[in-house]
């Protein structure tokens, strides 16, 4: 497992998407900075807590994602791996173990950006306390549980172009579909939409956060990652059987 993690690692180091998605994130961030300067001034933690959604962070998550996944699988370099002795559950997780590291270091650099704009460009007003901090951690969480997410479907799907659409529009349609489970319910206590997995980063806004509906996100950002991770496993090993 070790030297399948370090060929893993290896690749990452090689691979294009993750500097080109990362460059493309602070270029966003930077152009919402310059644009939305009267909005921030004084207020660089609020920018800082509003920086995922700023630069479009878990797109590029997303396509980042489904590159590093199914690329030994477009490469047929997948068949390569196997013949050496590593067992499909070693690959998905190595495969996993590297998606995370990667989109952690995407998620600090740039956070590191918005909190360096906020301080720098926007300033920080006194009393601002350290509150923000807590938020772009559970954000944080949230992030992952998402990627959690695009990773079983890159994984399942194996090709670039459809693993691409896939972690783009699967969201959406989960939500579209919750949407109307919602409607349908008539509940006004729960609300199905709001608590699927692409709705969790906006609970953790600066605006938005509410103290009960916060932790509420936060655990269900927990919960979601062991969920897609083991659930998207079974659900290869099913396919495996299958096919």
């Amino acid at each position: 497992m070790g030297k399948l993690l370090k060929l893993e690692f290896r690749k990452l180091r090689k691979q294009k998407s993750f500097y080109i998605c990362t460059a493309l994130m602070l270029a966003l961030l930077l152009f919402s900075a310059v644009t939305m300067k009267q909005a921030y001034i004084g207020a660089g933690a609020a920018f800082a807590e509003n920086a995922l959604s700023a630069c479009s962070f878990l797109m590029f998550a997303g396509i980042f994602t489904a590159l590093l996944v199914c690329d030994d699988y477009e490469q047929q370099t997948i068949k390569n791996i196997y013949a050496r002795g590593y067992s499909r559950s070693q690959v998905y997780f190595s495969k996993l173990i590297s998606v995370f590291l990667a989109v952690t270091a995407m998620f600090a650099l740039v956070e590191l950006g918005a909190i360096l704009l906020g301080c720098f460009y926007f300033g920080v007003e006194d009393g601002t306390g350290f509150r923000w901090l807590g938020t772009i951690a559970a954000q944080y969480a949230a992030c992952m549980a998402n990627v959690s997410f695009y990773f079983v479907v890159s994984a399942t799907l194996r090709k670039n172009g459809a693993a691409i659409a896939g972690v783009l529009v699967a969201p959406t349609l989960v939500s579209m579909a919750l949407g109307l489970a919602d409607s349908l319910l008539k509940s006004e206590t729960v609300v199905l939409a709001n608590w699927w997995v692409a709705a969790l980063p906006a609970a953790f806004s600066g605006q938005t956060a509410e103290a009960g509906r916060f932790a509420g996100c936060f655990l269900a950002s927990l919960l979601y990652i062991p969920f897609f991770v083991l659930g998207g496993r079974f659900f290869q090993k099913k396919l495996e059987g299958v096919f």
